[in-house]
C-alpha cells in the first residue's frame, strides 16, 4: 500500500517529539531543521504533507509555503503563536493552524494530518458519485486562477466566459469584456514575439503557453502566464480554455536574480583583478615584515614593492610630528620624483590629516586639499591613496600610494590597502617592541597639566597643598593605584569625603598622618589615561601636583621609537590645558632582574605583597619612619599583630630568593 510522505520542517528541541506522535503505519516521516533544507528534501522526495513550525533559522513557515506546490497541504505547528501570527497564516492559505500550547494539540495535529493525507481514490468503481455539472462550475468559477472560454466559430475568436478570479486578477468585469476578443489587455510592452504564438496556436488548433506583460483595467502592469488549450465535441472545435496566472512576483525576482547575478559576477572579476595585481605587494610586505630588523627596512620594502608593481608610479610614508600639525617624510620610493627623507610638510586641514582621524583609507577628491608638494600630478600619476598605518591605539602615520589610472584605486583596491596598512602598522609594532626589549634609550616626556578636573589637582586644591608622587601599580582590571604624599595639608574637613568628591578618584584611604602631611594610597577610576599610556609602553617617572597653583607635571620614559603623538593625544583628549614642556632622549636606567623579581612575586602572597609593598611606597624602611606600622596596618583593615607577620614572611621569603638565587 502507498505510504503516506510527511515533512516535518522545525529547527526546535520539539522535532524529534512531534516526528514520533505522528509516525506509525503507512507513514514516512523526515525532518529539517530550516528552509532551505526543506526545500531541498522536497525537491529529493516530494511529501503528501508539510507541517512547519513558524519561526525557522532561516525564514519563517509562510516562506516555505510560498515556495511549496499550491495544492500541497500546509499545516502549520507552532510554539510562537499568537492572533497576528494566526491571522498572517489564514491569509497566507495554510491547510491549518494550530498551536503546540493548546489544548489536545497533539491529537488535533494526528488528526488533522490524517484528514490532508488521505489518498485520492475517485474515479474507481467503488460507488463514488460523479459531481454534479453545478459543482463542477461553481468549481472552475471560484478557481484562484483566471479561467476564460473563447468562441473560434465567431469573428476574432471572442470571450464567451470569464471567471470571478479573472476579474480579481485584471480588474475586468464579465460584462465588460464578454464578446472581445481578449487582445485589450495587450499594451505598449506586450512582447509581439509571444503574442504570435498565441495566435499561431490558435490557428493551428494547439495548445499553447506564453508568459506575457498585460495591463490591469486602471493600467497597473503584472505579468500574466497565459496557457490556451483547444476544447472539442467529437472531432469539431466549439472552445478555446484559457488558463491566466499572475507571476509578477516571480518574474521580479527572477529579474532581481538576474541583477545579483550580473553583479556578483562584475565584483568577482574587478575583485580577481584587484588581487592579482596586489598580490605580489602582500607576499613582498609580509615577507619584509618577518625578514625586517628596523622600522627604516619595513618602510622602504613597503614602498619598493608598490612603486614597482605595474601601474603604481610612486610611495611614500610619513610620520606625524609629536606637537603641532606637521608631518614628517622617512621614506619615498618609486620614479624620477624624490621627496627628500627628513622633509615636513603641514597637516592641517590635509587630506592626510582626515585619514588619520577616520582611520580609513581615502582617495582624495575634489573638495579634499593636497599640498602640491605631494600631488599626483608629481609622479606621473592620476590618484592617489592616503592608507592610515596605526595598530590598536598607535599611529604610525601614513602610506601614500601613486596609480597612473584613477580606476586602480577602486573601492576593492582601497580594501586591500587597508588590510595592506594594518599589516605594515603590526609590523612597525612589532619591530619596536623587539628594539624596545633590548634598548638602551629612552624618550623623556614632561607635561603640565591646568585643568582643575585632573584628580590630583582637584584633590591637592581641595586640601590646600602640595601632592607627590612615590609610586604605582596596576591592579587586576586595569584599575591604576597610586602611592602619594600630601604636604601642608591644612584642613579639618575628613580625608574620606575629600576622596569621594574626587569624581577622577575610585577608592582611596590614608596610610598615616601627621604634621599636615598625608601618605595616602589612590585608586584612579577607568576613565583616567594611565592603563591606556601603558599601552603605549609609556612608564610613570614622576608626577606632582599643587594645590596653589592649580597645575600639575607628568614626566614620563617611552621607548625611543614609542608613538610620542599618541601619547600627547591622549592625555589632550582627556583633559585641557595639556602642553608639552620637555622632550628629550637619554641612556635608560638599568632594568632589574626580571627572572629574580618574578621569582619573588610567584612566592609572596597577596597579603605579603601588598604589605611589603605598602611598607616599601610609604617609606617605612627609611629613618626616622615618616608612617608607623600600626598606620599601616589600619590602612589595610587588619591588626598590627597580623600587618607585621604578613611583613616579615614577605622580607623573609624575599632575602631566601636572593640568596639560594645567588
Amino acid at each position: 500500500m502507498t505510504r503516506v510522505r510527511i515533512l516535518i520542517v522545525d529547527g526546535t528541541a520539539t522535532a524529534p517529539e512531534t516526528a514520533s506522535t505522528l509516525e506509525g503505519d503507512r507513514k514516512e516521516v523526515r525532518v529539517a531543521g530550516s528552509v532551505s533544507e526543506a526545500r531541498v528534501k522536497m525537491r529529493d522526495r516530494q511529501p503528501d504533507v508539510v507541517v512547519t513550525e513558524h519561526q525557522l533559522p532561516d525564514g519563517s513557515g509562510l516562506d516555505l509555503l510560498r515556495s511549496t506546490h499550491e495544492m500541497l497541504p500546509v499545516v502549520v505547528y507552532t510554539a510562537h503563536g499568537s492572533e497576528q501570527v494566526a491571522s498572517e497564516c489564514i491569509e497566507a492559505g495554510v491547510s491549518a493552524y494550530i498551536p503546540k500550547d493548546g489544548a489536545d494539540a497533539v491529537a488535533q495535529l494526528r488528526e488533522t494530518v490524517t484528514e490532508l493525507s488521505v489518498p485520492d481514490v475517485s474515479g474507481g468503481d467503488d460507488g463514488l458519485s460523479e459531481p454534479s455539472a453545478r459543482h463542477i462550475l461553481r468549481a472552475v468559477d471560484e478557481a484562484p486562477v483566471g479561467i476564460t472560454l473563447s468562441d473560434p466559430s465567431l469573428p476574432d475568436n471572442p470571450l464567451v466566459y470569464t471567471n470571478e478570479g479573472y476579474t480579481q486578477l485584471t480588474g475586468y468585469s464579465s460584462d465588460a469584456v464578454r464578446g472581445r476578443n481578449c487582445r485589450f489587455l495587450q499594451g505598449p510592452d506586450t512582447d509581439g514575439e509571444s503574442v504570435a504564438r498565441m495566435r499561431e496556436a490558435v490557428n493551428n488548433e494547439e495548445t499553447c503557453s506564453v508568459e506575457l506583460l498585460n495591463y490591469r483595467e486602471d493600467g497597473t502592469p503584472f505579468w500574466n502566464r497565459v496557457t490556451l488549450a483547444p476544447l472539442y465535441e467529437g472531432e469539431e472545435l466549439t472552445h478555446f480554455v484559457g488558463f491566466q496566472e499572475d507571476v509578477t512576483e516571480q518574474k521580479e525576482a527572477e529579474a532581481l536574480a538576474r541583477q545579483r547575478a550580473d553583479a556578483l559576477r562584475e565584483e568577482r572579476q574587478t575583485l580577481e583583478r584587484v588581487l592579482g595585481r596586489v598580490s605580489g605587494i602582500i607576499n613582498s610586505v609580509s615577507h619584509a615584515l618577518v625578514a625586517a630588523s628596523n622600522r627604516e627596512e619595513v618602510e622602504r620594502e613597503v614602498c619598493s614593492e608598490i612603486a614597482a608593481t605595474d601601474g603604481y608610479t610612486h610611495a611614500w610614508m610619513g610620520e606625524p610630528q609629536v606637537a603641532g600639525s606637521a608631518m614628517t617624510v622617512r621614506v619615498s620610493e618609486g620614479g624620477t620624483q624624490q621627496i627628500e627623507s627628513g622633509s615636513s610638510a603641514d597637516l592641517a586641514g590635509t587630506v592626510f590629516e582626515r585619514a588619520l582621524e577616520q582611520g580609513g583609507v581615502i582617495v582624495p577628491g575634489t573638495d579634499d586639499q593636497v599640498p602640491p608638494a605631494v600631488a599626483p600630478g608629481q609622479f606621473d600619476a592620476t590618484a592617489m591613496a592616503v592608507v592610515p598605518l596605526t595598530y590598536r591605539r598607535t599611529t604610525y602615520g601614513v602610506l601614500s600610494v601613486y596609480a597612473d589610472r584613477a580606476e586602480m584605486l577602486d573601492r576593492r583596491e582601497c580594501e586591500v590597502f587597508e588590510a595592506v596598512g594594518q599589516m605594515v602598522a603590526s609590523g612597525l609594532n612589532a619591530v619596536e617592541t623587539k628594539q624596545v626589549l633590548t634598548a638602551d634609550r629612552v624618550t623623556e616626556l614632561g607635561f603640565e597639566i591646568t585643568d582643575s578636573s585632573f584628580p590630583l589637582i582637584d584633590l591637592a586644591t581641595r586640601v590646600d597643598g602640595a601632592l607627590s608622587y612615590n609610586g604605582a601599580t596596576l591592579e587586576d582590571g586595569g584599575s591604576f593605584r597610586l602611592f602619594v604624599t600630601l604636604s601642608d595639608v591644612d584642613t579639618d574637613e575628613s580625608f574620606d569625603a575629600m576622596l569621594d568628591s574626587c569624581d577622577g578618584l575610585k577608592d582611596g584611604y590614608v596610610i598615616a598622618r601627621r604634621d599636615g602631611t598625608i601618605a595616602a594610597s589612590l585608586a584612579l577610576s577607568d576613565r583616567q589615561p594611565f592603563g591606556e599610556l601603558a599601552e603605549y609602553g609609556a612608564t610613570l617617572q614622576d608626577l606632582s601636583a599643587s594645590g596653589s597653583s592649580g597645575t600639575a607635571q607628568l614626566h614620563i620614559d617611552l621607548p625611543v621609537e614609542g608613538d610620542s603623538r599618541s601619547v600627547l593625544s591622549t592625555l589632550k583628549d582627556s583633559y585641557d590645558g595639556v602642553s608639552l614642556i620637555r622632550q628629550r632622549d637619554r641612556e635608560r636606567e638599568p632594568q632589574p632582574n626580571t627572572a629574580f623579581t618574578t621569582a619573588v612575586a610567584d612566592r609572596l602572597t597577596d597579603r605579603q605583597f601588598t604589605a611589603l609593598e605598602t611598607a616599601y611606597l610609604s617609606d617605612y624602611f627609611e629613618f626616622p619612619r615618616p608612617v608607623s606600622g600600626e598606620e599601616l596596618a589600619e590602612s589595610m583593615s587588619i591588626s598590627r599583630q597580623t600587618y607585621h607577620q604578613h611583613l616579615r614572611a614577605a622580607q623573609r621569603k624575599l632575602l631566601e630568593e636572593f640568596f639560594e638565587s645567588n
